[in-house]
């Protein structure tokens, strides 16, 4: 009985040094995106003249973009509020338009966006592009306005008066 005892424990102490081999069944691929690069250039401090119902102040541009791709675009976002003083009460509203060489402008209201596709050479475009009816290419978009009526600039009262216009960029998948 000693030797069958002794047996079992034997075995038993060999079972539990055995270490199971278990075939894995699955395998984790990873990846890292480095982020997209750009120089989002947009137009300097200026004075805009009295009385001038449209104002070209530069143009809004992307240049140096690394890292796109068709579908992977910077959106850009426009917010402006009206010409304002701190001495008096009136403001005096415009709005802002890019214009092309060939095309009529296009507005960007306070709030909404202008988007600079991305290309299948990993870059960006340089200047919006619009479909235009004059071309069967679109039209980049290289000139910015400042526009305002007449007649708020004739229901302004005297002073200095100051106005923002916030650029707000994304990279966006579309």
């Amino acid at each position: 009985m000693k030797k069958l005892t002794t047996l079992v424990l034997v075995l038993a102490l060999a079972a539990s040094l055995a270490v199971p081999a278990f075939a894995a069944n699955t395998t984790t691929l990873t990846t890292s995106v480095p982020a997209a690069t750009y120089t989002l250039n947009i137009p300097a401090d200026q004075e805009i003249p009295f009385g001038k119902t449209s104002t070209n102040i530069g143009s809004i541009s992307v240049t140096d973009g690394v890292g796109f791709a068709s579908g992977k675009d910077l959106k850009v976002t426009l917010t402006y509020d009206a010409f304002a003083s701190e001495a008096v009460a009136t403001t005096i509203p415009f709005s802002i338009s890019l214009a092309g060489d060939s095309l009529g402008s296009v507005d960007v209201g306070s709030g909404k966006s202008i988007v600079f596709k991305g290309l299948s050479t990993g870059g960006v475009q340089e200047f919006v592009k619009v479909e235009s009816t004059y071309s069967s290419n679109p039209v980049d978009m290289v000139k910015t306005y400042v526009r305002m009526s007449s007649t708020d600039w004739g229901k302004a009262l005297a002073g200095d008066y100051s106005a923002t216009i916030t650029f707000t960029a994304e990279v966006v998948s579309g």
